[in-house]
């Protein structure tokens, strides 16, 4: 039967009181409690303090108080000893464990059923440390599910009441939905942001939390994805023109740049001539890619050659340090010169609306709804079909055939109408050249 007894092991004032755990005649565990006392006041004998029978109210109050609080760490010691797991092996770790669970509310793996501290350790003791096929996640991945935790704490806290980790379930994501659409999040956000807490707590089975039974049919979704792109002609337009203001005629050169290399303006601003690499005569630029980490080797294009020579053998300027600010002002630039380049052609895309805080999807002039994401979108749409996809998808950076196609707003029978073009082009080839030779 396992016992409990209470002893000091200092002279000073205040002495730690220690809690040995009992077990058999051989095995026992002995840990600090966070209680002290004068050694003047303590029983050895008895493991306990001392029945003081006079002195002052305040003397006394404290005397009972530390009682109380060694009897209710005894019972919780032993009541934790009786419920434990088969696996459970009780050392001095393990009781340690126990007398922090006393002071704190509760053993961590009970504490961790509640899911506001679930998702703290989540983001603490786990999301550091995830991989995915063998290789820790994205630094943009890591910081997008820290966006769904601190989310998921919001509306929490909105609903004013305190969810257990088993309490989320489809009626509970639903609820997260709608309140995820009144914060103004775009719909297709929220599509994304609501299988995000399904994997994080999915993750909680993994320390023997109870998980909702149906927490596997809450499915994501996605909306019409707005596939802006310029054609060669509306680039050229574009390029015709010579802008008078310096940072306008850069973000023209930064556009050209991404037209021909087809890459997100976190990776296209920082550029640089360090990234020149020479491979068999010709010039590659050659970067990591920010949001994947991928490898690109990508071709440089005349276009960016003649940029590139005309600023002695630098890229443009960028617009900001920061590179958040420096999109933002290719944003803008970009808009101001394709509407000077009278790029007004309808597309479907998004506007923030100031009045609804949110953003509308609709038909707008392309010299409108154009931004930087437009360089990565038109070097893969203009390129289509006419350069094999995965030669595409290895500047890109797309994982699939799938998620590119998708990307550009293709699908898998545009390739076979391409095919039927081919075919046609091949039988009246022939044709042609018969009725060439005879001609001549």
């Amino acid at each position: 039967m396992a016992t409990i007894k209470f002893s000091i092991q200092s002279k000073n004032t205040n002495a730690p009181i220690y809690a040995r755990l009992s077990i058999s005649a051989n095995k026992y565990a002995k840990r600090k409690t966070r209680e002290t006392i004068n050694p003047e006041n303590w029983n050895a004998k008895k493991g306990l303090p001392k029945n003081i029978i006079s002195g002052t109210e305040n003397t006394l109050k404290i005397s009972e108080d530390l009682k109380q609080r060694l009897s209710e760490i005894e019972t919780f010691i032993l009541e934790q000893y009786r419920k434990r797991d088969e696996t459970e092996i009780i050392n001095g770790i393990w009781l340690e464990e126990i007398i922090n669970a006393y002071y704190n509310g509760g053993r961590k793996i009970v504490q961790l059923d509640y899911l506001d501290n679930y998702l703290e350790y989540y983001k603490t003791d786990v999301l550091p440390f995830r991989t995915n096929r063998g290789k820790r996640i994205a630094d943009a991945t890591t910081k997008k599910q820290i966006t769904i935790i601190n989310k998921i704490n919001e509306f929490v806290k909105a609903g004013n009441r305190r969810l257990k980790v088993s309490d989320w379930d489809v009626s509970v994501s639903n609820k997260f939905e709608q309140f995820l659409d009144s914060q103004g999040i775009a719909k297709g956000t929220i599509g994304r942001y609501i299988k995000y807490p399904k994997t994080i707590i999915n993750h909680a089975k993994t320390l023997n939390i109870e998980v909702s039974k149906n927490i596997d049919e809450i499915k994501g979704y996605t909306t019409e994805t707005p596939t802006i792109f310029l054609t060669e002609k509306e680039l050229q337009a574009i390029q015709k023109i010579t802008f008078l203001e310096p940072q306008l005629e850069t973000a023209k050169d930064w556009l050209v740049i991404g037209f021909y290399t087809g890459q997100r303006a976190s990776d296209l601003l920082q550029m640089n001539p360090k990234m020149f690499t020479n491979i068999d005569g010709n010039t590659f630029i050659n970067l990591h890619q920010q949001k994947t980490k991928n490898g690109v080797l990508i071709p440089m294009h005349d276009e960016v050659k003649k940029i590139i020579e005309k600023r002695n053998g630098q890229f443009p300027p960028i617009f900001s340090a920061n590179i958040e600010s420096a999109k933002t002002i290719f944003n803008n630039h970009l808009r101001t010169i394709a509407k000077k380049a009278n790029i007004t052609r309808l597309d479907f895309g998004k506007k923030y609306d100031e009045t609804t805080k949110r953003f509308i999807y609709g038909q707008y002039p392309l010299c409108e709804i154009i931004s930087s994401h437009v360089c990565r979108r038109s070097f893969a749409t203009h390129n289509y079909i006419k350069v094999p996809t995965p030669i595409i998808m290895a500047v890109t950076g797309h994982k699939t055939e799938k998620e590119f196609l998708n990307y550009i707003g293709k699908d898998f029978n545009d390739q076979s109408k391409k095919i039927l073009q081919y075919w046609n082009t091949a039988k009246t080839a022939p044709e042609q050249l018969e009725q060439t030779k005879t001609a001549n």
